[in-house]
């Protein structure tokens, strides 16, 4: 479950970043997509991961509040809690090398568009 929702935060990061390329960015990057998963291919291996979970933590604190109905006062305290993460391991399923192939695609993406359109982002005038 924990790597279908880093899957899906990462086509949702993709895709937002991707929603802002011109379409002549998204061009280039199509083209040195191909070359970078030929020079680096999915290569999926079993890994132990560290990742972190948001945990409540009481501070010792109290937050009361009291209120009066007629001649009675109630009062309900509830603890007051901070968030901390708190690390834990996950065997997951890794792209060994997704990093360099992002890479590889971002800087070949760069030169392509600095060699057409004279800057990294492929903007037209």
């Amino acid at each position: 479950m924990v790597r279908m929702l880093k899957k899906s935060l990462l086509l949702v990061i993709n895709l937002t970043l991707i929603g802002c390329a011109t379409p002549e960015y998204k061009n280039a990057q199509g083209e040195c997509r191909d070359e970078a998963y030929q020079k680096y291919p999915i290569y999926n291996v079993p890994k132990i991961v560290t990742l972190t979970r948001p945990v409540q933590v009481p501070t010792g604190q109290t937050d009361c509040v009291t209120t009066h109905t007629g001649n009675v006062a109630n009062t309900t305290c509830n603890p007051v809690t901070r968030t901390e993460y708190v690390p834990y391991q996950q065997n997951m399923i890794v792209d060994e090398n997704a990093h360099f192939r992002n890479q590889a695609v971002r800087s070949c993406t760069a030169q392509l568009c600095n060699s057409r359109f004279g800057n990294v982002e492929c903007k037209t005038k």
